[in-house]
């Protein structure tokens, strides 16, 4: 028989490995015992919670089912799909070799297990977070306990000393470990030895890689050490990254023990370098998308030029579980971004007009005309704004064609006797809907029409074409356009199923508009615990459909916010306390690898030059007053990036040197006039300032 007893709280899935783990201790007698041992060492999948500080682990079959215990999981523990499920909802799968690790540690107090698994760990918590945890924990005894640095790596060693194996993925944990070789005088060992310091190695656990480590010390010997590793050759390293959370470098470029000069130049070298920079970018969408994911809505604010706008599609689409496009690929990304508009993303600019009849809903004047286009009047009807719509898409499956939908749905209502009663847009009252084959039209009447001219007529028809058009947004029904957004509605009740799929609003420049005009009362419902799924959901009367209206939990916004305008300062403090605040700074980095791409070193060095120069230039404390700082100030990377010295001279003197006259000019910055001719002539010709005796006399006096 099968099981529909599933999980509902995460708070069952504790209880479930409570219950395991009074198994593992002897509880319930060595039966019990062994099973549960068994059930570790098979499982393929495990969660992991943290229950009385000690890191437990339960199989994802067994937790997930509701008080489950040895006899209901021996008579079905189903085929983990459906339990698979239910954990989603709380857990995130992730797989690490140091959970790997401490998973082994755990199983060998019984027996020994080498198996890799998939993890399932609390969506509030990283892999860091467990670990940090599984250090504290006494629930686990590694079986080389005895060897209190076993975080120096051997890579040649298959064993150390007495025949204890060392776990080179427990050894990296540490915040500097030492890598060091063997005794062997062979070409690997002499070349460890002569690496520069800030060379790049691959360290590998047999031929699995396990992190990228950069060389941050002289070779050293260390007789406490040898004593107890056969080791000795030491080097310092720094944990560049995990190898495990990101895609691996290209096979070939090393080998476990051979250790090649990494510095600038070397293939190696510019692999990694490349490598790290996708590292570090998908780092931080994930960490945008993450704190997306808890807070619900977050700001980018910076200074003009840091990507901001450029930064919320790829964050989106990271969000949206996009896993196909490589989201360090910006036109990848754009692509991607188009196909979602208007379905799973939307988008906005704030400015000072913009008002909640815009944004949520509001009456809009709609003229009616008659069968040869004449118009015959005027009516105004609510209408959707943006954020209405992104919260309908969020509860609304998009992904069906909804021109074919609405076809099918005609074909449904073909003549009176099938006739549908559907309801209004405000749901107050109710429409009769039927098709007369060959018509173009859809034939409506209220229930409570009260017209004697016999049951078919029909005062409302809405033509077929405009509905369609008005369904996908390209049009409208213009003499009925409430009764066609009815009808609409009811084709997506009969077809479309509600989703729990993530929606994205883009809001630019939301410190433009004025946030109380614009989001109304909803502004309470922005917050996590009073949308649709939180523990304090809300909902509204909205002012002109009459409808009962709630935020959904599964619509996700992205603001932006240009530090330097000075109206952020109104920005209004309740929006503040509903959105987490996310800092991009100008980036010298980014300028390099744009001219790197093109091939162009010699634009590359004047443009990081004049980069240097303006923010020095903005910085200096003779300059630079009031409560900004030079993160707010400092002119953005995009603006010194261009694919020519031609553009990189119209950027200088169209768009930055403008930019920082209105801050001289606003009293942001405090400049002499002669000061800013100085400067404003050198940048002109993409030359730094050149300093005079004066200069730096007042720089040695400071």
């Amino acid at each position: 028989m099968e099981r529909t007893d599933y999980i509902e709280t995460r708070e069952d899935i504790i209880y479930n490995i409570k219950t395991l783990y009074s198994y593992l201790h002897g509880d319930s007698g060595e039966d019990y015992k062994s099973w549960a041992i068994e059930k570790l060492r098979l499982g393929r999948n495990m969660v992991i919670e943290i229950i009385d500080g000690h890191v437990c682990f339960g199989p994802s079959r067994f937790v997930g089912y509701l008080s489950n215990t040895k006899e209901k999981h021996d008579v079905n523990h189903g085929d983990g799909k459906d339990t698979d499920k239910r954990i989603k909802q709380f857990y995130q799968k992730v797989a690490d070799d140091r959970l790997d690790a401490f998973m082994h540690s755990e199983l060998s107090k019984y027996e020994e297990s080498s198996a890799s698994k998939k993890y399932w760990i609390p969506n509030d918590m990283t892999v860091e977070d467990i670990i940090k945890a599984m250090k504290k924990s006494t629930s686990f005894i590694p079986h080389y306990q005895n060897y209190d640095k076993f975080w120096h790596i051997q890579m040649h060693l298959p064993e150390g000393k007495d025949g204890v194996i060392i776990d080179s993925s427990l050894m990296l944990m540490e915040a500097e470990p030492i890598i060091g070789t063997g005794e062997w005088d062979d070409a690997q060992c002499r070349n460890f030895k002569t690496i520069d310091n800030g060379s790049i190695v691959l360290v590998r656990k047999g031929s699995q890689a396990l992190a990228l480590c950069q060389i941050i010390g002289d070779n050293f010997t260390n007789d406490s050490l040898s004593a107890k590793y056969i080791n000795i050759n030491y080097r310092k390293v720094k944990i560049i990254a995990w190898a495990s959370e990101y895609k691996q470098p290209r096979s070939g470029l090393f080998s476990q023990g051979t250790f090649k000069s990494c510095s600038k130049g070397t293939e190696q070298y510019s692999y990694i370098e490349s490598w790290l920079k996708y590292m570090n970018d998908i780092a931080y969408l994930e960490k945008c998308a993450k704190l997306l994911s808890k807070k619900h809505n977050i700001i980018l604010q910076g200074a003009p030029g840091t990507g901001k706008t450029y930064n919320t599609a790829a964050i989106a689409l990271k969000t949206l579980d996009i896993t196909d496009v490589d989201l360090t690929d910006h036109k990848a990304v754009m692509i991607r971004y188009d196909e979602l508009l208007g379905k799973q993303i939307f988008f906005t600019t704030f400015h000072q007009s913009l008002d909640y009849e815009d944004f949520v809903e509001g009456l809009k004047p709609h003229v009616q005309t008659d069968d040869k286009g004449n118009s015959i009047g005027v009516t105004y009807e609510p209408e959707d704004g943006i954020f209405k719509r992104a919260c309908n898409a969020a509860q609304t499956d998009q992904s069906k064609d909804i021109v074919k939908c609405i076809d099918d749905y005609i074909q449904k209502i073909k003549g009176y006797e099938n006739k549908r009663e559907i309801p209004t847009v405000s749901g107050k009252s109710a429409l009769y809907v039927w098709w007369s084959e060959g018509n173009n039209t859809i034939s409506t009447r209220s229930v409570l029409s009260q017209s004697t001219k016999g049951d078919q007529y029909t005062p409302s028809p809405l033509n077929i074409e405009k509905v369609k058009m008005q369904a996908l947004g390209e049009g409208e029904e213009n003499n009925w356009r409430q009764y066609a957004q009815a009808f609409i509605n009811a084709v997506k009740r009969e077809y479309f199923t509600t989703t729990n799929k993530p929606v994205v609003l883009i809001i630019d420049e939301i410190n433009r508009g004025n946030v109380s005009k614009i989001f109304g009362e909803l502004i309470t419902l922005l917050e996590s615990d009073k949308r649709s799924q939180g523990n304090h959901p809300i909902k509204v009367i909205l002012p002109y459909t009459k409808t009962e209206f709630g935020v959904p939990s599964n619509l996700y916004i992205i603001g932006t916010m240009n530090t330097t305008d000075r109206s952020t300062g109104t920005l209004d403090y309740a929006l503040r306390r509903r959105f987490a605040f996310v800092t991009l700074q100008s980036d010298r980095s980014v300028i390099e690898k744009h001219y790197d791409k093109l091939g162009n070193a010699n634009l590359r060095d004047m443009a990081v030059a004049l980069f240097d120069d303006i923010k020095k230039f903005i910085e200096s404390p003779k300059h630079l007053c009031g409560d900004m700082s030079i993160d707010d100030l400092m002119v953005g990377h995009s603006y010194f990036m261009a694919e020519d010295e031609e553009e990189l001279k119209d950027k200088v003197e169209y768009e930055i040197i403008p930019l920082i006259n209105e801050y001289i000019n606003d009293g942001i910055l405090n400049v002499k006039n002669e000061e800013k001719k100085t400067a404003f002539d050198s940048w002109l010709s993409l030359a730094p300032i050149q300093e005079t005796d004066e200069d730096e006399q007042e720089e040695e006096e400071q």
